[in-house]
């Protein structure tokens, strides 16, 4: 039995032997030895032209041991199977890095992370040995995104690499840079062709023909110098009189009628039947053609073929593994046509089975394609969960199969999301709306298209009950897929424990079945909805454990980006600018132009660092961008970035304008605690205080009732701020700081009070007697850090000479000492230190060294 891997290695990646008694291209294998100084080679010929053969001989000539192939088909043309053949093929040349380019690839199905695994790999290939990477066949590869990646990654390649393209036609790249760095190598169709000498050559020595010379010449002069052409009059030639030889007649446009009349009508039913039988796989070998065939004389048949000069090319000597050239396997697929469709059908079925048995799923789902059998391709791809990439194949089913399948229609829809394939969702959305919408298991998926859409009202939203979704009949990995998106409805709502509960019930599936992408990403979830609620202890335990995995897997980068954009916006809420600083130059290493467009999360973060630090211009810029993505056509998604741009333009302008309409118009429920925080903000600017306390009694109550501890602060510290010029409301003031403080000390939340520190400022100068005292010890650690957060925004409460000349109190100093020590008169002393028991609130030098300390000045 052979293993999916070892099918790999001796089909797609195993170099093709050269014929025997191959002949030697001087000029073009001089041209060859310069190979090493580009980035690319490409060769260009049609069929039969001898671009196989040529590079096999070369590299057995010039001993090159560093080859690696890759055999192309219509298969290919797709992003993830194409990288999953190319890691294969190159994996001996990465050492130790191998196991974590495949870990990155095995846990993707994201287009958009595909460059991520590109760098890895290249990084990985950088070393002083030349690698040379033959792409055969590359006119299969016409996917749009799929050449985009591999423009990248020719782009990127250090020089020590070096990739060949054999094709009939010219490649959809972009070379032309290349060619203008002189990087660029091109043999064409006339470079290989056979002169007179190398043509009588080949048919003598490669070809075996023991004819004379004016028949070796015209066979020569038939063909026009191409190799293929020569071997299909060969073939033809065997058995023939020289008379029956000089009548041939061959031209390059009638290949088809050629090869019907003077090769395949010449050969026996048996021989026929193998041929076109086995012509509709990419591969065979002796164990797969009598399963195949099962009373087929594979030794016969074969032998009889090689006598013949039949156009078939060996993979694998040693394991008897062989392919048909493309001239032939051509014509034989057109032949496989005629046979009647029922029998075609029942072919692909067994040959279905065949490659199932011998580990070779992609070949298996091919084939099952080819036999239109859609329901088997979607069981196979569902049970082979590990592999989320097989469900690009579902471009292949049509959507009235899909949708017979809620497992496979709702993963796939949730597969396509996380490659951004909009559009598709949005038509499989629609598809299962019409057709299932009486379904129970439809009512679990119903409202997915809110991750795609606009359109969505927050409000007409219901969720199922977990324990209904636990009872559907739907396999566990698509229940997690739907917990997950309940997750995201119920946090959208700020229905935070229920989102919660949500995700546990994910990842508890995700461990079952060890799927490692739900249970990472169940994590991040839930770290996001805990964020929102302020309990950033917890969330840094989630991110523990997401570090774990990460650390499991050292240079693994696939999700990377997702655990330091994740864990950024806690040490920003934290203020602990350092690591958000560092974490955001770790996104920065796996983030390039093609991902960036899609990493909101990122520049989101990226832009509240700047505008904490000061860089304002680069923080309103990351705005302005971030508001042309669609997410945030309505900008009160954006409401907590917003605050620092409103409190720049002082709350007036065209986008608080804009934000107000947005806000507005939206359906109370869709309304989240961020925007109404915010709207709350313009109300109280615009003088609607009444309006403004009352909506920020509304945020308190329900954050009170909920354990929200974050918008519990905000809440607090900003209606701290609309009731301080109000004398009566003095206790309620003490109040809500110190319930600020009680629910900001544990998670050490602090992002809030660096906002509102103007507010901090006023409540520390005048309420701090009232309330210091009864702090608990850590809540008075928490308040001398708030206020050195304070202090930061401030610019300090006290000037610098201010606290020289607390220093000097602190050191004992009399006034006059004071005076003689800094240099200043004796009025300036005493002007200072009313100047400092003012701010400080105090009135003695005792009291102003111990609040000085406290504060942290000295």
């Amino acid at each position: 039995m052979i293993n999916d891997k070892l099918i790999l290695m001796c089909t797609r990646l195993k170099i093709p032997q050269p014929r025997k008694n191959y002949i030697i291209r001087k000029e073009l294998f001089s041209k060859l030895d310069g190979m090493s100084e580009y980035r690319v080679v490409l060769i260009k010929g049609g069929a039969g032209t001898g671009k196989t053969t040529l590079i096999t001989s070369f590299a057995r000539e010039r001993s090159i041991s560093n080859l690696k192939w890759i055999s192309l088909d219509e298969s290919c043309n797709n992003v993830f199977l194409f990288w999953n053949y190319f890691i294969e093929a190159v994996g001996g040349c990465l050492e130790a890095t191998k196991q974590d380019v495949t870990f990155l690839y095995d846990s993707n199905f994201e287009k958009s992370d595909l460059e991520k695994l590109l760098i890895l790999l290249i990084n990985a290939m950088n070393n002083q040995e030349d690698i040379f990477i033959v792409l055969d066949d590359f006119y299969y590869i016409t996917d749009s995104f799929l050449l985009r990646t591999i423009e990248f990654f020719l782009k990127n390649l250090s020089d020590n690499v070096h990739v060949i393209l054999l094709t009939r036609q010219e490649p959809h790249l972009y070379l032309g840079a290349l060619n203008m760095e002189s990087k660029l190598l091109f043999i064409d169709e006339n470079d290989l062709k056979l002169s007179k000498e190398l043509g009588i050559k080949f048919l003598k020595d490669t070809l075996k023909l023991n004819f004379k010379k004016e028949i070796l010449n015209f066979i020569n002069d038939l063909s026009e110098g191409w190799i293929g052409g020569l071997q299909l009059v060969a073939a033809a030639a065997i058995g023939k009189s020289e008379d029956e030889i000089m009548k041939l007649s061959f031209q390059n446009r009638f290949v088809t009628e050629y090869l019907t009349k003077e090769i395949y009508e010449l050969l026996s039913a048996e021989e026929k039947q193998f041929l076109v039988i086995t012509s509709m796989l990419p591969y065979f070998n002796q164990e797969i053609a009598i399963q195949l065939l099962e009373e087929i004389d594979f030794e016969k048949v074969m032998d009889s073929f090689q006598r013949k000069n039949i156009l078939i090319i060996c993979l694998d000597e040693e394991k008897g593994i062989y392919r048909y050239h493309n001239i032939l396997k051509e014509y034989l697929k057109e032949k496989f046509k005629d046979i009647h469709k029922e029998t075609q059908i029942q072919l692909h079925v067994k040959a279905a089975d065949i490659m199932r048995n011998l580990g070779d799923f992609d070949q298996c789902i091919e084939q099952l394609i080819l036999a239109e059998d859609y329901s088997n391709v979607m069981k196979l791809i569902l049970e082979l969960p590990g592999n989320m990439a097989l469900f690009s194949y579902g471009e292949r089913i049509p959507e009235e199969f899909i949708i017979q399948n809620p497992d496979f229609a709702y993963q796939y829809f949730f597969y396509n999301y996380a490659n951004l394939e909009f559009e598709k969702c949005k038509e499989i959305y629609d598809v299962l709306k019409i057709n299932r919408q009486g379904d129970s298991t439809f009512s679990a998926f119903k409202f997915s298209s809110m991750f795609v859409e606009d359109t969505f009202r927050l409000n007409e939203i219901e969720v199922m009950p977990i324990s209904e979704i636990d009872n559907l009949s739907l396999k566990e990995t698509t229940k997690a897929f739907i917990l997950m998106k309940d997750a995201s409805l119920l946090y959208a709502q700020c229905r935070y424990d229920e989102g919660l509960n949500s995700i546990d019930r994910a990842m508890s599936y995700s461990e079952i079945h060890n799927n490692f992408y739900i249970y990472f990403f169940s994590l991040g979830m839930k770290s996001q909805i805990l964020e929102d609620m302020g309990e950033f202890n917890k969330c840094k335990f989630l991110y523990g454990e997401m570090n774990k995995i990460l650390k499991s897997n050292e240079d693994v980068s696939i999700f990377n980006t997702n655990f330091y954009i994740g864990i950024t916006g806690i040490y920003l809420k934290q203020m602990d600018l350092e690591n958000a600083e560092k974490c955001l130059e770790n996104v920065g290493e796996y983030i390039s132009s093609i991902v960036l467009s899609v990493d909101r999360g990122y520049r989101y973060n990226l832009a509240e660092y700047k505008f904490i630090i000061g860089d304002t211009e680069e923080a309103l810029k990351l705005v302005k961008e971030l508001m042309n993505m669609k997410t945030y056509n309505n900008i009160t998604f954006m409401a907590s970035l917003l605050k620092y741009v409103f409190r720049l333009n002082k709350f007036y302008g065209e986008l608080v304008v804009r934000f107000k309409a947005d806000y507005e118009s939206m359906d109370k429920t869709q309304r989240s605690l961020d925007s109404k925080l915010l709207y709350a903000n313009i109300l109280f600017r615009e003088g609607k205080i009444e309006e403004a306390i009352k909506l920020i009694d509304e945020i308190l109550k329900y954050s009170r009732k909920n354990k929200i501890k974050l918008k519990m602060v905000q809440a607090s510290l900003f209606k701290i701020n609309m009731i301080y010029d109000n004398s009566a409301k003095k206790r309620e003031i003490i109040n809500l700081f110190r319930e600020a403080l009680f629910y900001s000390c544990e998670d050490k939340i602090l992002q809030p009070y660096y906002f509102e520190s103007e507010t901090v400022y006023k409540i520390v100068m005048k309420y701090e007697s009232d309330f210091y005292n009864n702090l608990s010890c850590g809540e008075k650690v928490h308040y001398k850090q708030i206020i050195n957060i304070c202090r930061i925004e401030t610019k300090s409460i006290l000037s610098k000479r201010e606290i020289d000349v607390l220093n000097e109190i602190a050191a004992g100093a009399s006034n006059k000492e004071i005076a003689e020590h800094l240099y200043i008169s004796l009025a300036t002393v005493k002007s200072h230190i009313i100047n400092i028991y003012s701010k400080l609130g105090v009135n003695s030098r005792v009291r102003a060294i111990k609040a000085a300390k406290r504060y942290g000045y000295i």
